[in-house]
């Protein structure tokens, strides 16, 4: 009996570990082999500028620039009297300002320079007068001059105008001019300016010489009117209160700039013999008066005027907001005037002054004659 039960409980244990012919083997579930995701390259979007790259202009002449113009303008007088002619160094002026300053016909020039450092002699330099006070009030210009009368010194002052008497013995023996008596002029006008002594001296003194500020031009590389007249002469005769004075200006066509003429004969510099010319011509009508002997303008009036430039001139207006702000000028319709890229000549001309221009006389073709051998 042992033995049959020995037997039985033997035979169950095979008949469960195998699980039997009949028994179901157990499921397994093989992992799926990982699929590396790649995902499409992106291009970065390239950035186009929209606006052209701010150009630097010299503010006096246009002339592109590396870097926005900090320094300061310096001005010169000069004398215009015909006895005290030729002038000496303002072929290197970015503007030439050609006005009255005293009744009795005086009339002198104010030469504006951007790099005043580079001009060897100026001149002759002559005395201050209120106009040019003026002047350098709106432009925040550091005026060198032969000194003045006391109205005229004083009224320098009250404007705060950075200015030098460099006909004193303290400011001429630090380089700022010297006495030239070689031409055959009288004493008074043998002074000549130094431009690198006059910037150094200012530099002495603590005038400040960093200045970013408007000037008031704007600047077209071709400056000559679309819509302009022929001028090939122009003619100002400076009036008031019958005093006149001429000046003449002629278009070279080769240089491409006007001939300044005065007194019946071409401007030539003293020592180079350059022949000044200039590449605008401005006329600004103006409302003059006096106080004492000496012209004063109405600058914040405004006024019209022409522009020439190329052999070509127009009518147009001319504004100034406040003492210290620039002189603009205008197309007659009130749009902003561009001027040529280049030096400029400014009359100041009181109100009335008489303007005229006209065409060159055509030059008559000639045909040579030949005689047969």
């Amino acid at each position: 009996m042992k033995k049959i039960l020995a037997l039985t409980l033997a035979l169950t244990l095979l008949l469960c570990g195998c699980g039997g012919a009949n028994a179901a083997a157990p499921e397994t579930t093989a992992a799926a082999p990982a699929v590396e995701q790649t995902q499409a390259p992106t291009t970065e979007p390239t950035t186009v500028p929209t606006t052209e790259p701010e150009v630097y202009r010299n503010p006096l002449n246009g002339e592109v620039l590396d870097a926005p113009f900090t320094d300061r303008i310096f001005a010169n007088t000069v004398s215009n009297m015909q006895d005290n002619l030729p002038h000496v160094g303002v072929t290197q002026a970015d503007i030439l300002i050609e006005t009255f300053v005293n009744k009795n016909n005086i009339i002198r020039c104010l030469a504006l320079f951007s790099n005043i450092e580079d001009v060897e002699a100026i001149g002759s330099t002559r005395s201050t007068r209120p106009i040019f006070n003026q002047i350098a009030q709106h432009y925040d210009l550091v005026l060198s001059h032969a000194g003045g009368s006391s109205q005229a010194l004083d009224d320098a002052k009250s404007r705060g105008i950075d200015n030098f008497n460099i006909d004193s013995w303290e400011v001429s023996s630090q380089g700022t001019s010297y006495r030239d008596t070689e031409y055959n002029r009288t004493y008074e006008n043998t002074l000549f300016g130094v431009g690198s002594g006059i910037k150094d001296y200012a530099e002495a003194q603590g005038v400040q010489m960093n200045l970013e500020r408007d000037y008031g031009l704007e600047f077209t590389e071709n400056g000559t009117p679309a819509d302009g007249e022929t001028a090939d002469t122009i003619s100002l005769v400076f009036t008031f209160e019958g005093a006149k004075k001429e000046t003449v200006m002629t278009y070279d066509a080769e240089a491409g700039k006007y001939v300044f003429n005065q007194y019946g004969q071409v401007m030539k510099d003293q020592i180079t013999d350059e022949t000044e010319m200039f590449t605008n011509v401005i006329i600004m009508n103006t409302q003059i008066s006096t106080t004492g002997i000496y012209h004063i303008a109405d600058f914040n009036a405004g006024g019209t005027g022409y522009y020439a430039n190329g052999g070509k001139i127009i009518p147009i207006a001319w504004t100034c907001d406040a003492d210290t702000e620039p002189f603009r000028f205008f197309h007659e319709d009130g749009t902003p005037l561009e001027i040529g890229v280049g030096n400029s000549y400014i009359a100041i001309a009181p109100d009335g002054s008489p303007v005229t221009y006209t065409a060159a006389e055509p030059v008559a073709e000639t045909t040579a004659a030949t005689t047969a051998e």
